[in-house]
């Protein structure tokens, strides 16, 4: 495990120097003396007197909510002097008070309890993204699933109100797919689909989606392209598809072909539920009129790309 970085805001020179012998074995310090902004600041801790804690509650208090939910705590220094400790702000910008006169053990255990917290929200927060990412992951691709791909449609198209940009979606499955487990079996069948998924992602950007949508058919999202530009992406994914081998690790040169669907909001539709329904139509008239081809919503005449 790595030393915790402690960020100290201190202008008293014994309160600093006092600090520091006692955590300069445990912990990296780093002072700022400066007016600099704190929020450049990378820190696990940050330990402040009265006077900074004034001047900078502001950005410490932002500095935590972005934060959130992970905890970043901070532990006031105040003099013996001090009359009243500023319960108001405790949970808010400060966690913890230390009050001189303070030991090495007392500053000692302070510290480590707010960091302990600290990385006890931190693996939290790592199991929580996990679970979030499991929960859009679907186990057969290793890509998304249909939870993802209708909660990222409901992002695109919400922010088409104000971006007033183009969304496209193809949907495709693989011709005769049937066949494919019928001589392989179920397992090599499901190994195909990943194989699959993994040469149609060689196919897109940083910003498209591919998502296994059920049994061996797939959406890909492709946010921000044209129709023109969809049509393109498509064709070069239905030849990347029936150009790959599969399953060569298992000693079978497996060829596919698939067929594709491919509808654009907002020009064929005005919401989440008839684009989706759009590209489908398309994808089941690829089917019906001899699979291995490309069949695109409100273009001219027949409309199929072979």
């Amino acid at each position: 495990m790595s030393p915790s970085r402690v960020l100290m805001l201190i202008e008293n020179p014994r309160f600093d120097r006092m600090i520091k012998r006692c955590l300069q074995d445990e912990c990296i310090l780093e002072s700022n003396w400066g007016d600099c902004d704190i929020q450049e600041e990378l820190f696990d801790l940050l330990l402040v007197d009265r006077m900074h804690l004034t001047k900078h509650s502001a950005q410490i208090k932002k500095l935590r909510e972005d934060a959130h939910p992970v905890f970043l705590p901070s532990l006031l220094l105040l003099p013996l002097k001090t009359s009243r400790i500023p319960n108001k702000l405790l949970g808010k910008t400060v966690d913890d008070v230390l009050i001189h006169p303070f030991g090495k053990d007392e500053v000692n255990a302070r510290v480590k309890n707010l960091l302990r917290i600290r990385r006890m929200s931190q693996d939290l927060k790592k199991k929580h993204d996990q679970v979030a990412r499991l929960s859009v992951t679907d186990d057969v691709s290793g890509f998304h699933n249909s939870r993802y791909l209708h909660r990222h449609l409901d992002r695109l198209l919400a922010k088409n109100a104000k971006d007033k940009r183009e969304h496209s979606l193809v949907f495709f499955d693989i011709d005769d797919f049937k066949s494919v487990v019928d001589s392989h079996g179920h397992l090599l069948g499901a190994k195909t689909l990943k194989e699959i998924a993994e040469a149609v992602h060689s196919c897109l950007n940083t910003h498209d989606r591919i998502v296994r949508y059920g049994g061996d058919e797939f959406v890909v999202i492709l946010p921000r392209q044209s129709k023109a530009e969809a049509i393109r992406k498509t064709v070069r994914i239905k030849e990347r598809v029936a150009n790959t081998p599969y399953l060569q690790k298992e000693g079978i040169d497996l060829h596919v072909t698939a067929s594709f669907g491919v509808a654009t909001f907002p020009e064929d539709a005005e919401d989440k539920r008839s684009l989706l329904a759009q590209a489908d139509h398309c994808l089941f008239e690829s089917k019906d009129h001899g699979k291995n081809r490309i069949k695109v919503q409100g273009r001219d005449a027949d409309g199929f790309i072979v």
